[in-house]
This record gives structure tokens, C-alpha cells and sequence, in this order.
């Protein structure tokens, strides 16, 4: 939960990044602030310390807190990616190696892609599921087959409505998760030996579901901001046998880059024309910061062709592990798919989310969580900013909770990793995320935790770390 000194830190960061207090420029004074602000100086005291371990203001013996030198630079994304031809995924051992290391205990978790327990609604969901497990015995003890449980997908179908994606509860299925949803969809179009074409950088979960299905893949350049390139794709599509395009539309992972709707439009039109199938991942898509992206592909999808997959994972729970899919012409084969590996998911967790979802407090948790993420993605690009070395680049999502950091090119971040874990902090290596070496000297962040001073205290070190491994 964020205080009332982080609130009040927060606006002022957020002044800062908008050029309202230039660097240099002093800022009001505590009791001039707490005034303003109707609190006690004791906050703005608390605030103004968390900004100057932040790198936002620095403090001047008898004359009081300005802005720091820097603190206005604008954030330099990183660059367009540069693709590659197809090959078969060779990293999958390297993968193994390093989640290992990113999903183990440490003081900071900024590599595994996974919300604090403070930010998702446990205490409520705990109350349906008691709602549900004694008032529904009979049934969230028993099986559920596929499709899922059809209160469920009902209140998918209404939701998937507030971005122009008109399906019937029949046309969705429940799912173990994106993860399972995603392989079912690739597994129901596709072949060992096929061509699939992805975003570079890509969630190293696909590219590991791609390498065990025996697919090869061609890495399409993409845009940290904009996402991937149509006309490297168009290219692409006229010099390979490509069978299928998977993409996220909203905040792709590591990336956290979006793709306008208009973009998104063209992106099926030009699948329609090569008759290539999409495979959208769309598990960050409620997590916007702004109404800006209020489409996803499946929108324009009018034959069928575009394979919807998402998830609660990012949202309310991972452990529930409830997805979905919205598979289109191969509605009928991944149903027979799921019928003989999982059934479906878990009873209670269907019948718990149906609960929650009906309830209404889903959308006043989602107000919440947006805010906070935002803020702290800010909080923590300007860590970076201010404690990286120079020449470091930054990812500006407008959505979902990480953010994807280009260090100075020989910067050897798998070294990078291992003294980071030696002090407590994990971090997710760029070479998870392409079956290449371009993003070697990259790594992805997880802003999805509360920022305190061991948050701070972490950049502060990774920045001093990174420093001495170029050296």
C-alpha cells in the first residue's frame, strides 16, 4: 500500500518529469509544502528524503532541497532491434540455467516477472473462495471439462467487449494459464520443422515452447515503444514459408511496447493477405496507464484467423492459473486438445474467479494496481537513470509492470547476474529473451514491488556493478 510521504513524493517526481521544477531549480520549502499539501512536516520530510535517494533532489545545507542535475534528461529508449533469419531455438539449457537464478529468494526480485503479494487482491479472493468452497462443494470438488465453466468465460465475453472483440461465451475456452492457452493455440496450427515469426526481443516462454515443437524462428525487428516492424514482417512474409505471427499488441514482454490500433489493423490485414495465422498474447493488456490502446488484433479478426490468449496470472493471481483462449478456427481443436491432457483448470479457481469477476471489485482493483505501476515504473527508470552508467537506455511502457534496459554495448551481463545474486538481487539477463546475441548487454527489470530503500538501495548497486564490469 503506498503511504502518504510516497504519495506525496510521487507528485513531485512526477512535476519533476514534466519540467515543472527544472534541475537547479529549488523546490518549496517543508513547511511551505506541508502547507500546501495540508500535511504534517513530518511527511514532507519523509518525501523529500525518499526523493533524494531516488536521485531526484539533493539537499543544501541552510538553503534546502533543489532539483538534481540530470534529473529532467529525457530517457533514451532503446534501439530498434535488428531481427534475424530463421533458425531452430538453441537456448533452451542457457533458459533453464537462468530462471533458476531469477526465480530464487533474494532481498530484490527485479528479474521474475511477477507482482508483489501486496498488490494483488489475496484478502478478497480469499473470501470467495470460502463463498465458493462451502457454498458450492458439490461442484468446485468435482471436475470441470472444456471448455471451462461457462459463468467464467461469460464474464470474459463481457469484458473482451470494452475493447471491440464481439465473442460468445461458446468461443472462449479456460485454460491452465497463458502458458497453456499460447501452446495450445501453437500446437493446433503448426508443425515441427514450420517457420514462425516473432517480436525480437520475445518472451523466452514462447521461445521455449517453440524449440520443444521443433519450429524454427525468425526474429522480426521490433520497436522498444511501437512494437514490431511492418515492413521488416512484409519482407519477411515474401522470403519465407512463415505459417505463423505471434505478437502482443499491448505491452509484449520484455519490451513493454504497443502497437497502435491502427498498426494492429494493418498487422491482420497483412496476415490475411500471406493467409498466416496470428498468435496474440495478450496477458499485460489490462494493465494500460491510459485509454490510448483500447484495441487488440483479435478486434479486426473477421475469418477467424487470430488466436487471443490472456491471463489473471498478471492481475489478480499467478497461483490461481486461470487463462484463456479465443482460438477462432481452431476453437474445435483445442478442445479436443485439453479434453485428453487437462480437462480444464482447477474447479475452485474457475468458480472463485467467477465470483470475484461478478462481484465487481476486479475494475476498482485494476484503478489501483494501474496507478501504482506507473508510478513505480517512473520511480525506478529514474534510479536507473541517475546510477546507471552513462549511455544506458530505458524502455517507456505505457502499460504492465517491467521495463527493459539497454546497458553500454560489451557491458558482460551474465557476469552482471552472478555478482548481483552475490548481494542479494536478481535480475533477468537480455540473453533470455532472442535466440541471438543482440541483447546480451540488456537486461529486464520487474517495477511490480514496493519501492523502499532496499529498491533504491538495489539500483544504486546494479549501477555501481555495471560500472565495474565495463571496466
Amino acid at each position: 500500500m503506498t503511504t502518504l510521504y510516497q504519495k506525496v513524493a510521487n507528485d513531485i517526481a512526477l512535476d519533476i518529469n514534466q519540467g515543472v521544477y527544472l534541475a537547479g531549480q529549488k523546490v518549496p520549502s517543508v513547511r511551505t509544502l506541508a502547507k500546501i499539501k495540508t500535511v504534517s512536516i513530518s511527511t514532507i520530510t519523509q518525501a523529500y528524503a525518499l526523493l533524494e535517494d531516488q536521485g531526484y533532489l539533493t539537499a543544501r545545507p541552510q538553503s534546502g532541497y533543489y532539483v538534481k542535475d540530470g534529473a529532467n534528461d529525457p530517457i533514451e529508449p532503446p534501439p530498434v532491434s535488428r531481427g534475424s533469419e530463421p533458425t531452430e531455438f538453441t537456448k533452451s539449457d542457457l533458459i533453464s540455467m537462468m530462471l533458476n537464478a531469477v526465480h530464487q529468494d533474494s532481498l530484490v526480485n527485479f528479474g521474475a516477472a511477477i507482482a508483489h503479494e501486496s498488490f494483488m487482491p489475496q484478502h478478497t479472493l480469499q473470501t470467495h473462495i470460502n463463498k465458493t468452497a462451502r457454498f458450492q462443494s458439490k461442484l468446485v470438488f468435482n471436475y470441470l471439462f472444456s471448455p471451462g465453466l461457462e459463468s467464467l468465460r461469460r464474464q470474459i465475453a463481457t469484458r473482451m467487449r470494452s475493447i471491440g472483440v464481439k465473442c460468445h461465451p461458446n468461443e472462449i475456452v479456460i485454460t491452465q494459464g497463458c502458458s497453456e492457452a499460447l501452446s495450445l493455440c501453437l500446437k493446433s496450427c503448426t508443425k515441427a520443422g514450420d517457420i514462425i515469426a516473432v517480436e525480437s526481443p520475445c518472451y523466452y516462454g514462447f521461445l521455449q515452447l517453440a524449440g520443444l515443437l521443433g519450429l524454427q524462428v525468425i526474429e522480426i525487428p521490433t520497436d522498444a515503444q511501437e512494437g514490431i516492424s511492418l515492413d521488416a514482417l512484409t519482407l519477411a512474409l515474401k522470403q519465407w514459408p512463415i505459417k505463423l505471427i505471434a505478437v502482443s499488441a499491448r505491452f509484449s514482454n520484455p519490451t513493454g511496447s504497443a502497437i497502435s490500433s491502427s498498426k494492429q489493423k494493418q498487422l491482420y490485414e497483412l496476415a490475411k493477405k500471406h493467409d498466416v495465422s496470428i498468435l496474440e498474447d495478450d496477458i499485460y493488456g489490462e494493465l494500460g496507464f491510459n485509454e490510448s490502446i483500447n484495441s487488440v488484433i483479435k478486434t479486426f479478426d473477421t475469418d477467424g484467423r487470430v488466436m487471443h490468449c490472456s491471463s489473471f496470472s498478471k492481475t489478480v493471481s499467478p497461483g490461481l492459473r486461470v487463462g484463456w483462449c479465443i482460438a477462432g478456427k481452431q476453437h474445435e481443436n483445442i478442445i479436443t486438445a485439453q479434453t485428453y491432457s487437462s480437462f480444464s483448470p482447477s474447479s475452485l479457481s474457475q468458480y472463485t474467479l467467477s465470483s470475484y469477476l461478478e462481484s465487481g471489485h476486479y475494475d476498482r482493483h485494476l484503478r489501483k494496481t494501474r496507478s501504482i505501476y506507473q508510478q513505480n515504473i517512473e520511480a525506478i527508470s529514474q534510479l536507473v537513470k541517475q546510477f546507471f552508467p552513462s549511455r544506458t537506455r530505458i524502455s517507456q511502457p505505457k502499460g504492465g509492470f517491467i521495463i527493459w534496459i539497454a546497458l553500454p554495448e560489451h557491458t558482460d551481463v551474465m557476469a552482471l547476474q552472478k555478482d548481483a545474486l552475490k548481494v542479494g538481487i536478481n535480475i533477468a539477463p537480455g540473453a533470455m529473451f532472442s535466440n541471438t546475441n543482440e541483447f546480451d548487454h540488456y537486461i529486464r527489470l520487474n517495477c511490480a514491488i514496493p519501492i523502499d530503500a532496499n529498491v533504491s538501495q538495489g539500483i544504486k548497486t546494479l549501477g555501481k556493478l555495471a560500472g565495474a564490469q565495463m571496466e
